[in-house]
Formats: C-alpha cells, sequence, structure tokens
C-alpha cells in the first residue's frame, strides 16, 4: 500500500470548507470522490489544515493511502483531469508510511490579502477583502508583533471553538504590500478556529485607529474573545505552506 503525499491549490469560493459535509460541496468530498473514479476504493483524504468555507490555498498538503500502483505523474495527471478546474494537485509524492498530513506538520504559513483602495478590484474580488478606507499600515505592522511567540489565543478564537489547549507558537507576524494590496503574513504551528481572521479583525481596527498597536498585547493577556475585533471575512485567507 501506497502513502501518497498531495500538493493542492484551491479556490474555496465554491466549497464549504474542507472537511466533508453531507449534501454540501468540499475540498475534502471532492478528492475522496475523485480518488475512487481512479482507483474504486474508499479513501480518507487528510489535510494538513481544515479551511473554512470560503478559503483559498496555494500550498495545502494532503494525504490518502491506495494500492492503486500508479505512477506519481499518472496520478497527477488522473487526478487533475477529474477534479474541478478549481482544485488543482500540483504534486504527487510518495510518504513515509507514518507521514500524516495534519500531525506531521510543525508550521503553517497563511496568507490574509487586503485591497485598501477607493474602488474595489474586479479580477481579485473573491481573494481579497476591500478596504476603502485609509489604513495606518506602520501601526498595523507594529501591533502585529505582539502576535509573536508563545502565548494563549483565546481571545482570538471562535466562541464556539474550546480546545484543552488554546497555547499556539507564532513564528512571524507581518506586512507585505505593493500599490493596494496589503499583505499580512503569518506562521506558527498550529492556529485556533478563526484565530487568523480574528487576529486580522483587531489590526485592521488599529489599522482605522480605534485601537492602538499597544492595545494587541493588552487584549491578548485578556484571554477574551469580547475584547478582540471582528472576525474577517473568510475569502482574505489564504493556506500558503505547510512545513514537515
Amino acid at each position: 500500500m501506497q502513502n501518497l503525499k498531495l500538493t493542492l491549490e484551491y479556490d474555496g469560493t465554491a466549497y464549504h470548507g474542507w472537511q466533508v459535509q453531507p449534501g454540501l460541496p468540499t475540498i475534502q468530498g471532492a478528492l475522496e470522490e475523485t480518488v475512487k473514479r481512479i482507483s474504486g476504493e474508499e479513501v480518507r483524504v487528510i489535510a494538513a489544515g481544515r479551511t473554512d468555507a470560503g478559503v483559498h490555498a496555494l500550498g495545502q498538503v494532503a494525504n490518502f493511502r491506495t494500492n492503486k500502483g500508479l505512477a506519481l505523474d499518472t496520478w497527477r495527471r488522473a487526478l487533475n483531469g477529474l477534479l474541478p478546474s478549481d482544485i488543482v494537485v500540483r504534486c504527487v509524492d510518495h510518504a513515509a508510511d507514518a507521514f500524516d498530513a495534519r500531525r506531521s506538520a510543525t508550521r503553517k504559513t497563511y496568507r490574509y490579502a487586503i485591497w485598501n483602495a477607493p474602488f474595489p478590484s474586479a479580477l481579485e474580488r473573491h481573494c481579497v477583502l476591500h478596504i476603502p478606507d485609509p489604513l495606518d499600515v506602520a501601526s498595523m505592522a507594529e501591533g502585529a508583533t505582539s502576535f509573536i511567540g508563545e502565548h494563549d489565543f483565546s481571545a482570538f478564537r471562535a466562541a464556539d471553538d474550546s480546545p484543552p489547549h488554546p497555547v499556539r507558537r507564532v513564528f512571524e507576524a507581518r506586512f507585505a504590500q505593493e500599490v493596494n494590496r496589503l499583505h499580512f503574513i503569518i506562521t506558527g504551528n498550529g492556529f485556533l478556529k478563526h484565530m487568523i481572521r480574528i487576529i486580522v479583525g483587531t489590526l485592521l481596527d488599529v489599522g482605522r485607529g480605534t485601537l492602538g498597536p499597544e492595545d494587541l498585547e493588552r487584549i491578548l493577556h485578556t484571554k477574551d474573545r469580547q475584547r478582540a475585533g471582528r472576525t474577517a471575512p473568510p475569502h482574505g485567507l489564504c493556506l500558503i505552506e505547510v512545513m514537515y
């Protein structure tokens, strides 16, 4: 039996997230159905990150086990030939038997894209959050440094999320700007439900001047979701890379 590792790119606009949900289109569901068409096998495709509805990926990693003895390039061509055009398998590799795309991951990098201009983007409307108001990017970048390190991120998790261990380590939290496009880039050993989107929503409050960059460390220490900002919409978020 082979353990195959997939590197995936997808536009999450039409999907209700990664995880299979009865009667709803999901990335996992599309992949498992396509593998079944190729191999005749019922498989479980495991992802490094269970992206939410509307969230995209450039470097999602997944794995599944199969008895179908196809060459790696044949698997890639067969999957891409049958998958919807908004899901692409960029690479298929052999993985060690113990490899698990989720449990074996050590770091993940996400990017949140903001279109900061008086007018929206027609071509990128599905993958950027339009903010027409001017933003103080320098203050946002200063505030983002508060998240670097190991912290209890309870103030930045969804209200219905209650993991037993809400501590996560963030290695990088920074901004990069290209004309009207503003990218928030964050790398961590894991993320709580909606954590990045709540962080972005709170940083936008800093950019608008309703919070100061110094307030973010205080909010982090309260562990109180009510103190943080709104949850930013999902369509600006993209999983860029998973490290092992």
